[in-house]
């Protein structure tokens, strides 16, 4: 992001389309002017978070609209300058007017989240509140808009700030000992060092393992049906989905082209992929729709391996089986309105999370499955209440840290000069550091600030 922090911006904060409302944001230390600009009614008093009616005129000084202005002085404001925000009627044409009036005065467009870089460089949230402003926006279930409210307020910065002390108490007591050659540190001094430094180490390692729970939470739960032609695939995709999305008839292999279908289980995003009978002997379209199946599974979190319960485990099924197994599965016996002559193989018995019995024709067990699929599909971190590391940056700066905390480990342990440790302190602090933002580079910045939507 190359654009000028010192310059006035202005953008929509509402989505473009015809609307009873428009919300248009102005920030910057021209604000106020360029507004006064816009409207005769403005006497150069603005009264703090009040919100005022005023007619804006058109470039031409025209009439425009009747709109609500509302001043947040800097810095008690989102971006910590003065920020003015224009409260209009939701006409396309009313906006595009209102702000190019004030590109006229001055201003110049927002970049995609510049309102949110300005607030992040002004102090007002660190980097890691700034990306849960994005997350929050981007939520589709209440749990997850729970988790970035829970970010917005600083939890993992929270979380980060004891870790970060005892680093920082560590490193200054070897540095002590580096200044002060009277006050080498001894063995026993090393060992409590170490001792400290461990438990430190651990519970970044359990932060950074909660980001299993977290990429779920943030990017959802992919489910993915596999078996044979006619085991009843769509059927069960089509149950629990509570509308016919895929086509079911008697013949085998029906469904050639996978199907995505999102829901919200339990708070959480759910994709669940139907994909095309799986099985060695296929016609050439067939076999595509059978690769393009194979491909999901690969990228599955959890797969629901469907049985017929009405035959025999086939071929068909051990082929499918030895696909599958790399994967958490569980094992789905359907049609259990038919009489059985179902044997799993103990490899299967054994290989699967669980086995579960139901018949999407009539219904039966259907909730149950949902129970499993939450049970086994969902760490168990992401159906508690506490910080989970949800965005992939954060997990890779705690593996950095990690990194270093384990070199300064062994350097403690091996005897080594306490600057050695130190060093590797510093470049774990530094690593933990970038989580927030109190050290960061630009490039970072941008690639973070870029995927935000224009006017936040």
């Amino acid at each position: 992001m190359n654009a000028d922090i010192h310059e006035t911006i202005v953008a929509p904060s509402t989505p473009p389309g015809r609307s009873a409302l428009a919300v248009i944001r102005l920030s910057g230390s021209e604000a106020r002017r360029i507004l006064g600009s816009l409207s005769a009614d403005i006497d150069g008093v603005l009264e703090a978070r009040s919100p005022r009616l005023v007619t804006l005129l058109d470039v031409d000084e025209e009439p425009l609209d009747n709109a609500l202005i509302t001043y947040f002085p800097g810095p008690r404001s989102y971006t910590g300058e003065d920020v003015i925000e224009i409260s209009c009627h939701g006409s396309p044409v009313v906006t595009q007017r209102i702000i190019e009036g004030c590109l006229a005065q001055g201003a110049r467009l927002a970049e995609p989240g510049e309102f949110t870089l300005r607030a992040f460089l002004n102090g007002k949230m660190d980097l890691t509140q700034a990306e849960a402003v994005r997350d929050l926006i981007e939520s589709q279930t209440a749990f997850q808009a729970q988790v970035a409210r829970e970010q917005m307020e600083g939890m993992l910065s929270k979380v980060l700030q004891p870790a970060r002390r005892e680093l920082i108490e560590i490193a200054s007591h070897l540095e002590t000992a580096l200044e002060f050659v009277e006050d080498d540190v001894t063995p026993e001094t090393r060992a409590q060092l170490s001792t400290r430094l461990t438990k430190v180490r651990d519970q970044l390692c359990d932060l950074e393992a909660s980001y299993e729970a977290g990429r779920i939470i943030h990017d959802g739960l992919t489910v993915v049906f596999a078996g044979k032609p006619n085991s009843g695939k769509s059927s069960i995709f089509n149950e629990l989905l509570e509308h016919e999305r895929a086509i079911v008839t008697d013949v085998p292999g029906t469904t050639r082209d996978p199907l995505r279908e999102a829901m919200d289980l339990r708070g959480v995003p759910v994709l669940f992929v139907d994909t095309a009978g799986i099985r060695e002997s296929a016609e050439s379209v067939e076999r595509v729709g059978i690769a393009r199946s194979l491909e999901h599974v690969s990228e599955a979190d959890l797969v629901l391996f469907v049985l017929d319960e009405s035959q025999e485990y086939s071929d068909e099924d051990e082929f499918i089986w030895r696909k599958v197994q790399s994967k958490p599965c569980l094992a789905v016996r359907n049609k259990i309105d038919l009489p059985s002559r179902l044997q799993l193989p103990e490899q299967v018995q054994m290989g699967c999370l669980e086995s579960i019995s139901v018949s999407a024709l009539l219904g039966e067990n259907l909730d149950q499955l949902v129970e499993r699929i939450v049970k086994h599909g969902l760490p168990a971190a992401a159906k508690e209440e506490r910080a989970s590391v949800t965005n992939a940056r954060h997990k890779w700066c705690l593996e950095q840290a990690r990194c270093w905390l384990e070199r300064a480990e062994k350097a403690l342990a091996g005897g080594l000069s306490e600057e050695f440790v130190v060093h590797d302190l510093r470049k774990g602090l530094e690593s933990l550091a970038q989580i927030t933002g109190e050290t960061t580079t630009d490039d970072i910045l941008a690639g973070i600030f870029a995927s935000f939507c224009i006017g936040k």
